[in-house]
């Protein structure tokens, strides 16, 4: 074999040597395998309408420009610089949210000093959804410890971002921290907070003022930090689509950048304000695509405002999908964040955040966050994969379906910008309807399961263990706060007007002066913007609710509801439908007891009896089905089964079936929800 054949850019060939290959050869293949229908089933369809085929080959781009340019360079799909793999590796940064600040703050220094680089400060003054920070006193608790200059504080607060950036720029001035050296986020996003929480404490017009007021006084003070951080999740967690997801962001961003560039920052100043976090979920590929599409589309929106070099290129993160995680055999959700940053790394992000396992349970322990943390440790330390520019780069698949996102992400765009813009497509409903649509589809597939959930709706472990959760008092929490913040101002008085960075300016004496995170914000309030809140998802959250429900029945019943398994006939004609209609209750919590199997009625309906079942489901072949369904549902039926079904479809006889006492059918593709909740009501649970 030949070592030394190279193409026509100098590298080696290594297909030199191999016969050329035809996607017809590959095709007749298949079909001589797997038959002739089979190639067109292969082709499966995202939530955006966008097909994912069995096969990719260099004719999709032939006579085609590559649009995807080299790593570094514009339009910054491959990655934002050409020395990615030089690097460390992308910023590890882990979300901290407990709302007791001195058990935040342990682990914090836990998560830091044992692989993070970064720490997401979830911060919610009132304790419900994050850590309770209400003065400068719970700040300084909470970063205890932390060197701000070294490692970045990113903030995600629950409400107005002013009066907590204020604390944090007043904690960093106290400490002398190097204001050239401090990465971090101050993470005002008004737009997608209003979608969230459906309220501004002012207009719309006036919060944007205030966010560009922030980014001035930003740009000017702390050069390596941002003000803003666009968070995609918001809409991811609605049940938006990739594409609308990466729409959403963008049109938020572009909002933020006419806002900023009105107050004085030049375009290039405005864009290296902007950070953009996107959800990372168990879709791999998709994952990947979006990272890079979103960069492509941002990247073509700063040049085309005017921005030029570096300038264009984003800051994108990336954050564990809250959406995926299930409170239900949590452990699944080890796998599911496995994947998620797995994406994120090949896809380019910045900074990522994975979730701890138990984070849909409540407050995470802290062996939940070591895996967490570790699973991003082991990805760079362990798989390499920050050593790699752009991985996905050259799979024809991926900058396919990069290419294909990024266009309908942005003809979605576009339409929110003939809307008005995301403030009036927000404001308007548009956007919460497009969303919801997506939403409905896909709750429409994890409702049949064409969604499979492991561990909710397929797989289920009945007999899981229970994680403990800890408990949180919140009275307690806030009476230490009081406590450190005694002798904290309760009134802001004075406040100027948004411009230039005043506004922010003030907000730092206020804080200085030991004013509140409520002290600030009521001095902050005006008239308020209110839109209907667009709603945040799991997509567990239906099953959950069922499992829910059964928990509380069997605690008061001592036991799970049961469903009595009517084997027709030998193992090999009922395990199948057996096994079937097992994982199909499961799904609700209902344990299914069975019989090892038999042709005769009355040892049927005898097991039955002798099961506790409330209901039952015949399960067999259809040749078994059209011998004796009828009789034995009629059976059933008498012997006192409030509801019987049957695994597998009517048919013809399904009339038959439904006469003789068959209540329902299941089947794959059947609405599960639906059938589970009927079931149910029947029970009384």
């Amino acid at each position: 074999m030949s070592r030394n054949k190279t193409n026509s850019m100098g590298y080696l060939d290594l297909a030199a040597d191999f016969p050329a290959a035809h996607e017809k050869t590959w095709r007749a293949l298949v079909e001589k395998s797997l038959g002739p229908e089979t190639f067109e089933k292969l082709t499966s369809v995202t939530y955006d309408g966008l097909e994912i085929e069995p096969l990719y080959t260099g004719e999709d781009w032939q006579g085609k420009p590559d649009p995807l340019g080299m790593p570094g360079f514009t339009p910054y799909v491959r990655g934002d610089t050409y020395l990615a793999a030089a690097k460390s590796g992308w910023d590890i940064r882990q979300a901290q949210s407990h709302p007791d600040p001195e058990k935040a703050n342990k682990q914090i220094l836990e998560d830091l000093e044992k692989g993070a680089t970064s720490i997401l400060l979830e911060v919610d003054p009132r304790g419900k959804n994050g850590v309770m920070i209400q003065s400068l006193a719970d700040l300084e608790t909470t970063l205890s410890g932390v060197h701000l200059d070294l490692a970045a504080v990113a903030l995600s607060p629950i409400g107005p971002s002013l009066p907590v950036a204020a604390l944090l720029m007043t904690l960093l001035d106290q400490r002398g921290a190097r204001a050239q050296h401090f990465a971090g986020n101050f993470g005002a996003d008004p737009l997608s907070n209003l979608a969230v929480n459906g309220k501004l404490i002012v207009s719309l017009p006036e919060s944007l003022a205030r966010t560009a007021d922030l980014a001035c006084y930003v740009s000017r003070k702390y050069p390596e930090a941002r003000a803003i951080t666009v968070n995609a999740l918001r809409y991811h967690s609605a049940g938006a689509t990739e594409a609308q997801e990466i729409a959403c962001s963008i049109a938020s961003a572009v909002v933020y950048l006419r806002s900023m560039t009105k107050a004085g920052l030049t375009t290039d100043e405005a864009c290296r304000q902007i950070a953009f976090c996107y959800a990372a979920d168990a879709n791999l590929f998709l994952t990947i695509a979006k990272l890079r599409a979103a960069r492509w589309l941002w990247g073509r929106v700063a040049e085309v405002s005017g921005a030029a070099g570096n300038s264009c290129a984003s800051s994108i993160g990336a954050m564990a999908s809250p959406r995926m995680m299930s409170s239900r055999d949590p452990w699944v959700n080890i796998l599911r964040v496995t994947v998620a940053c797995f994406g994120a790394g090949l896809g380019g992000a910045s900074n990522v955040t994975s979730l701890p396992f138990d984070s849909a349970l409540g407050v995470s322990g802290a062996a939940a966050c070591r895996i967490a943390r570790n699973t991003q440790v082991i990805l760079q330390e362990e798989a390499f994969i920050n050593r790699v520019i752009d991985p996905a780069g050259g799979s024809l698949f991926l900058d396919s379906l990069t290419n294909r996102l990024a266009e309908t992400a942005w003809l979605l765009f576009q339409d929110i910008e003939r809307a008005g813009g995301m403030e009036e497509a927000l404001t308007s409903g548009v956007i919460s309807e497009e969303i919801h649509k997506a939403w409905l589809e896909r709750a429409k597939n994890i409702s049949q399961r064409e969604d499979p959930l492991i561990g909710v709706s397929e797989f289920v472990d009945l007999n899981e263990e229970k994680l403990g959760v800890e408990p949180i008092d919140t009275d307690a929490i806030n009476a230490r706060g009081r406590k450190r913040a005694a002798g904290a101002k309760s009134d802001v008085k004075n406040l100027p007007a948004a411009g230039d960075g005043l506004l922010t300016t003030a907000l730092v004496a206020s804080a200085r002066s030991n004013a509140t995170v409520f002290a600030m914000t009521s001095a902050l309030a005006g008239k308020p913007t209110t839109i209907r809140a667009i709603p945040q998802h799991r997509l567990a959250e239906d099953f959950e609710t069922l499992r829910h429900a059964v928990d509380m029945h069997a605690a008061t019943h001592g036991s799970l509801p049961k469903i009595f398994l009517a084997n027709l006939g030998t193992i090999a004609q009922f395990t199948a439908p057996s096994t079937f209609a097992k994982h199909f209750f499961g799904a609700g919590g209902v344990e299914a007891v069975g019989s090892k199997g038999s042709n005769d009625t009355s040892t049927i309906v005898r097991g039955f009896k002798q099961s506790g079942a409330a209901a039952a489901v015949i399960c067999s072949s259809d040749e078994i089905y059209q011998e004796s369904a009828a009789t034995v549902a009629a059976a059933l039926k008498k012997a006192g089964s409030m509801v019987v079904y049957l695994s597998g479809r009517g048919g013809l006889l399904e009339q038959e079936y439904r006469r003789a006492g068959v209540d329902e059918f299941i089947y794959a593709g059947s609405d599960v929800l639906q059938i589970l909740r009927d079931l149910h009501r029947q029970l009384g649970i």
